[in-house]
């Protein structure tokens, strides 16, 4: 299948189709449960048991294949029985590492013995091993269904004491709460989820879902609702991405949700690094300069918003074209080339000095903080796109002349990541600029701030968003200079 600009008539195109509306339907289900699982496996310390619990399954589904039955229903009875056996013996996090090694141990002995013991071609067995949610049929659709049913009353059930015990098991157990049935019924519900997220990931590649959205959602806020929401979102659009480019690409669903949860954990983790790093602090931060690298900030995003407007419309018959393009000559597209390439590149160098200005007024106000990430982000998405850019490149010049090899389908899938990715993260900049200079405008009592903020996250208005903004700036630094005083954004002083 060709790819299609109009994502209303790709959807319907693929869900025509009776197993893509089954791979939507229970990856959707599966990666719910899993993302509010992941978040307390993350608090739990228990990813070596994630990753116990999905080898042991392959045993079981190695046993289903032995005596017949349905490998998902060996699978679920030897993790609900491993899971078992680790909350026996090791009930407290710090000594079920033990526990969990030994079971393990045990469990893969057990699934080489029924694999030695059968012999037909198990490829029923060896599917759990990387996933096949393309082929999961209608009645595998309500088995998961009504098993992650079970698992989310049960974990309602359990949600206050099991939270209380994960942050801080001591204190819990001093309480009174019953830790071992907490343990039981945890590793159980674990056991369970796992069983039907195999259907969709693989026991080998069961971290992308059951930890990699935990872990990023830890790292991103500290509120448990709020960190239960943001691991479930990710799941979710890491699923739903997945299933979307495999209808285009002949790879494995598997890499694309797994690389799709990796980039956005990566992407996590390096905004955390950067903000730690002495190349991002202010030593001496000042607010005068601060507004005043703002100022220049915005003059460089007038700049930048007419060049890529200029170049845009001279590219706009050449992108719109399906044939030879003669509304202009081609000296013309060059020049609308060069326009939007440099445009690019001082919006790149605006993003920055924004974002340098953010950090120095942050020192001040800590209402700002949110918005300077994000226009970290959107760098960091540039940086991102142009990478992509740069591989997909790459690999078409590999592949000319000569037929497309692996080399070239890597640089292509890699290129075409990158590129998403990155325009992705470079809306969340945008917003952050808009939301900086809107907050800036609160703070300082400058309109001219607050409506160009707004103005410049619109492409049309973005020339006359910028401007203001450039003026308001202006006027804050005048009024600094003669001793003014800015209001906290959350003050209700007039």
């Amino acid at each position: 299948m060709s790819f299609d600009w109009n994502i209303v008539t790709d959807l319907r195109t693929m869900w025509q189709y009776a197993f893509m509306r089954n791979a939507f339907e229970a990856g959707t289900v599966i990666a719910i449960v899993a993302g509010i699982i992941g978040y307390f496996v993350v608090l739990r310390r228990a990813a070596f048991a994630t990753h116990a619990l999905g080898h042991t399954g392959f045993s079981g589904a190695a046993a289903a294949v032995l005596f017949g039955v349905n490998p998902v229903y060996g699978l679920l009875l030897f993790t609900t029985a491993t899971g078992g056996g680790i909350a026996l013996l090791g009930p407290k996090a710090d000594d079920s590492d033990v526990a969990i090694g030994t079971v393990l141990a045990f469990a893969l002995g057990m699934g080489l013995l029924f694999l030695s013991l059968y012999t037909g071609y198990a490829t029923e067995a060896y599917s759990i091993l990387f996933g096949e949610i393309l082929g999961i049929s209608a009645s595998g659709v309500v088995f998961t269904y009504e098993a992650s049913v079970v698992v989310l009353l049960v974990i309602a059930f359990i949600a206050r004491p099991l939270l209380f015990a994960s942050l801080d098991e001591d204190v819990a157990e001093a309480k009174g709460l019953p830790m071992m049935a907490l343990s039981m019924a945890f590793i159980l519900v674990l056991a369970v989820t796992i069983s039907i997220a195999v259907q969709i990931i693989g026991v080998l590649l069961i971290f992308a879902l059951m930890v990699t959205p935990g872990a990023t959602a830890v790292r991103l806020t500290k509120t448990p609702l709020a960190a239960v929401l943001v691991s479930v979102t990710v799941a979710v659009f890491a699923t739903w991405a997945g299933l979307f480019v495999s209808w285009y690409e002949p790879y494995p669903v598997s890499f694309f949700i797994v690389s799709i949860v990796f980039a956005i954990y990566v992407i996590v983790r390096s905004v955390d690094v950067l903000q730690k790093s002495r190349l991002l602090r202010v030593p001496h931060p000042s607010e005068k300069e601060g507004i005043g690298t703002l100022q220049i900030a915005s003059s460089l995003g007038v700049a930048s918003a007419v060049m890529l407007s200029v170049g845009v419309v001279l590219l706009l018959p050449s992108i719109l074209a399906t044939g030879p393009v003669i509304a202009f000559t081609s000296a013309l597209l060059d020049v609308g080339f060069a326009l939007a390439v440099t445009g690019a590149v001082v919006g790149i160098a605006a993003y920055l000095l924004y974002f340098w200005g953010f950090r120095k007024v942050t020192s001040v106000e800590r209402d700002l903080s949110s918005p300077t990430v994000l226009v970290l982000l959107g760098i960091l998405g540039f940086a991102l796109a142009f990478g992509g850019e740069a591989l997909l490149y790459g690999g078409q010049v590999s592949a000319y002349g000569s037929p497309a090899g692996p080399a070239a389908a890597l640089a292509a899938l890699g290129g075409i990541a990158l590129v998403w990715v990155g325009l992705t993260l470079g809306f969340l900049g945008a917003l952050g600029l808009a939301l900086g200079n809107w907050r800036a405008g609160q703070r300082y009592q400058e309109e001219t701030i607050r409506v160009g903020g707004f103005l410049s996250f619109l492409p049309v208005l973005s020339i006359a968003g910028y401007v203001l903004c450039c003026i308001g700036y202006v006027r804050t630094g005048r009024k600094l200079a003669r001793g003014w005083q800015a209001v906290p954004v959350g003050s209700r002083t007039g």
